[in-house]
Protein backbone atom coordinates (compact mmCIF):
# COMPACT_ATOMS: atom_id res chain seq x y z
CA UNK A 1 0.00 0.00 0.00
CA UNK A 2 1.39 3.45 -0.84
CA UNK A 3 -0.35 6.59 0.71
CA UNK A 4 -0.60 9.10 -1.80
CA UNK A 5 0.15 12.74 -0.94
CA UNK A 6 -2.83 14.41 1.44
CA UNK A 7 -6.81 14.70 0.37
CA UNK A 8 -7.56 17.73 0.06
CA UNK A 9 -10.17 19.12 -2.85
CA UNK A 10 -10.26 22.54 -1.22
CA UNK A 11 -12.06 25.22 -3.27
CA UNK A 12 -11.45 29.11 -2.45
CA UNK A 13 -15.28 30.63 -2.12
CA UNK A 14 -15.89 32.29 -5.10
CA UNK A 15 -14.40 30.01 -7.66
CA UNK A 16 -16.52 28.54 -10.35
CA UNK A 17 -16.22 25.52 -8.80
CA UNK A 18 -17.33 26.17 -5.56
CA UNK A 19 -20.34 28.62 -7.14
CA UNK A 20 -21.43 25.34 -8.79
CA UNK A 21 -20.83 23.32 -5.76
CA UNK A 22 -23.03 25.58 -3.95
CA UNK A 23 -25.91 25.59 -6.43
CA UNK A 24 -25.53 21.55 -6.60
CA UNK A 25 -26.01 21.89 -2.60
CA UNK A 26 -29.19 24.43 -3.56
CA UNK A 27 -30.90 22.10 -5.98
CA UNK A 28 -30.43 19.17 -3.48
CA UNK A 29 -32.28 21.13 0.05
CA UNK A 30 -35.06 21.93 -2.55
CA UNK A 31 -35.29 18.36 -4.11
CA UNK A 32 -36.79 17.47 -0.55
CA UNK A 33 -35.34 14.32 -0.49
CA UNK A 34 -32.51 15.65 2.10
CA UNK A 35 -33.24 16.51 5.72
CA UNK A 36 -29.91 18.72 5.56
CA UNK A 37 -27.65 19.81 3.14
CA UNK A 38 -24.10 21.87 4.39
CA UNK A 39 -21.31 23.32 2.53
CA UNK A 40 -17.96 22.99 3.99
CA UNK A 41 -15.39 25.59 3.87
CA UNK A 42 -13.68 24.04 1.11
CA UNK A 43 -16.42 23.62 -0.94
CA UNK A 44 -17.59 20.43 -0.27
CA UNK A 45 -20.74 19.58 0.93
CA UNK A 46 -22.69 16.70 3.69
CA UNK A 47 -26.12 16.21 2.35
CA UNK A 48 -28.10 13.73 4.73
CA UNK A 49 -30.95 11.82 2.99
CA UNK A 50 -34.68 12.54 5.29
CA UNK A 51 -34.46 9.30 7.55
CA UNK A 52 -36.13 8.00 10.96
CA UNK A 53 -32.81 6.31 12.21
CA UNK A 54 -30.13 8.65 13.56
CA UNK A 55 -26.58 8.42 12.23
CA UNK A 56 -23.46 7.82 14.66
CA UNK A 57 -21.85 11.20 15.68
CA UNK A 58 -18.67 10.01 14.09
CA UNK A 59 -20.26 9.38 11.36
CA UNK A 60 -21.22 13.12 10.66
CA UNK A 61 -18.14 14.53 12.32
CA UNK A 62 -15.91 12.83 9.64
CA UNK A 63 -17.87 13.75 7.18
CA UNK A 64 -17.83 17.46 8.02
CA UNK A 65 -14.25 16.75 7.94
CA UNK A 66 -14.56 15.87 4.24
CA UNK A 67 -16.50 18.50 2.99
CA UNK A 68 -14.44 20.74 4.65
CA UNK A 69 -11.43 19.55 2.34
CA UNK A 70 -14.39 19.75 -1.06
CA UNK A 71 -15.32 16.09 -0.74
CA UNK A 72 -19.34 15.93 -1.56
CA UNK A 73 -20.57 13.55 0.92
CA UNK A 74 -23.70 11.78 1.11
CA UNK A 75 -25.19 9.79 4.24
CA UNK A 76 -27.73 7.47 3.24
CA UNK A 77 -31.06 6.85 5.11
CA UNK A 78 -30.38 3.08 6.57
CA UNK A 79 -33.77 3.14 8.15
CA UNK A 80 -36.06 0.34 7.59
CA UNK A 81 -33.40 -2.23 6.26
CA UNK A 82 -32.99 -4.17 8.98
CA UNK A 83 -30.37 -5.91 10.39
CA UNK A 84 -30.08 -8.95 7.32
CA UNK A 85 -29.38 -6.01 4.37
CA UNK A 86 -26.21 -4.70 5.16
CA UNK A 87 -25.24 -1.25 3.13
CA UNK A 88 -22.45 1.18 2.95
CA UNK A 89 -22.96 4.61 5.06
CA UNK A 90 -23.23 6.87 1.66
CA UNK A 91 -21.20 8.02 -1.03
CA UNK A 92 -18.03 10.22 -1.46
CA UNK A 93 -18.53 11.88 -4.94
CA UNK A 94 -20.19 8.44 -6.43
CA UNK A 95 -18.17 5.95 -4.49
CA UNK A 96 -19.84 3.95 -1.66
CA UNK A 97 -17.65 4.68 1.54
CA UNK A 98 -18.57 3.07 5.20
CA UNK A 99 -16.80 4.49 8.07
CA UNK A 100 -15.32 3.40 10.92
CA UNK A 101 -13.56 4.52 14.64
CA UNK A 102 -11.41 1.82 15.04
CA UNK A 103 -11.07 1.80 19.02
CA UNK A 104 -7.59 1.00 20.58
CA UNK A 105 -4.26 1.06 18.76
CA UNK A 106 -3.02 -1.72 17.43
CA UNK A 107 -3.06 -2.60 13.40
CA UNK A 108 -5.72 -5.60 14.21
CA UNK A 109 -8.25 -2.52 15.25
CA UNK A 110 -7.64 -1.36 11.45
CA UNK A 111 -7.47 -4.89 9.90
CA UNK A 112 -11.27 -5.66 11.53
CA UNK A 113 -12.48 -2.04 10.40
CA UNK A 114 -11.45 -2.96 6.69
CA UNK A 115 -13.11 -6.60 7.18
CA UNK A 116 -16.02 -4.51 8.11
CA UNK A 117 -16.25 -2.03 4.85
CA UNK A 118 -15.33 -5.34 2.97
CA UNK A 119 -18.32 -6.74 4.15
CA UNK A 120 -20.42 -3.65 4.20
CA UNK A 121 -19.17 -3.87 -0.04
CA UNK A 122 -18.37 -0.46 -0.04
CA UNK A 123 -15.63 0.76 -2.24
CA UNK A 124 -13.71 2.72 -0.02
CA UNK A 125 -13.56 2.84 3.62
CA UNK A 126 -13.39 5.96 5.64
CA UNK A 127 -11.37 5.45 9.33
CA UNK A 128 -12.28 8.41 11.84
CA UNK A 129 -9.13 8.52 13.87
CA UNK A 130 -11.07 10.39 16.85
CA UNK A 131 -7.70 10.58 19.48
CA UNK A 132 -7.43 6.66 19.13
CA UNK A 133 -3.44 6.72 19.42
CA UNK A 134 -2.91 5.19 16.10
CA UNK A 135 0.02 5.82 14.07
CA UNK A 136 1.24 5.58 10.71
CA UNK A 137 3.12 2.91 11.50
CA UNK A 138 0.14 1.01 12.75
CA UNK A 139 -2.41 1.97 10.01
CA UNK A 140 0.51 1.12 7.42
CA UNK A 141 0.46 -2.32 9.22
CA UNK A 142 -2.84 -3.10 9.52
CA UNK A 143 -3.88 -1.85 5.84
CA UNK A 144 -0.63 -4.56 4.92
CA UNK A 145 -2.48 -7.38 7.20
CA UNK A 146 -6.20 -6.93 5.37
CA UNK A 147 -3.86 -7.11 2.22
CA UNK A 148 -2.52 -10.45 2.51
CA UNK A 149 -4.78 -11.98 4.23
CA UNK A 150 -8.12 -10.72 1.45
CA UNK A 151 -8.13 -10.44 -2.21
CA UNK A 152 -10.33 -7.40 -1.71
CA UNK A 153 -9.38 -4.37 -2.97
CA UNK A 154 -10.60 -0.80 -1.93
CA UNK A 155 -10.76 2.24 -4.90
CA UNK A 156 -8.84 3.92 -1.78
CA UNK A 157 -8.84 4.22 1.94
CA UNK A 158 -8.96 7.23 3.20
CA UNK A 159 -8.09 8.12 6.94
CA UNK A 160 -9.60 11.36 8.63
CA UNK A 161 -7.78 12.39 12.18
CA UNK A 162 -9.40 14.11 14.64
CA UNK A 163 -7.59 17.69 14.22
CA UNK A 164 -9.08 17.62 10.27
CA UNK A 165 -6.18 15.92 7.99
CA UNK A 166 -6.62 13.49 5.53
CA UNK A 167 -4.76 10.72 4.36
CA UNK A 168 -5.16 8.93 1.52
CA UNK A 169 -4.05 5.24 1.05
CA UNK A 170 -3.78 3.05 -2.25
CA UNK A 171 -3.16 -0.97 -2.24
CA UNK A 172 -0.11 -2.55 -4.04
CA UNK A 173 -0.66 -4.25 -7.01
Amino acid sequence: MAKTSGGIRTYKNGSSTYRRREVEADAMRRSGKYSSVEMGKGGGYVAIEKSTSRHKPEELESARILADKGYKVTLKNEAGLGHKIKTPDGYLFSASFEQRTPKGNTDINIRSSLYHVRDKKADVPVLYMKGSGHTRQSVENGIRAFESASKYRFKHIIVVTGDGRIHRHKHNK
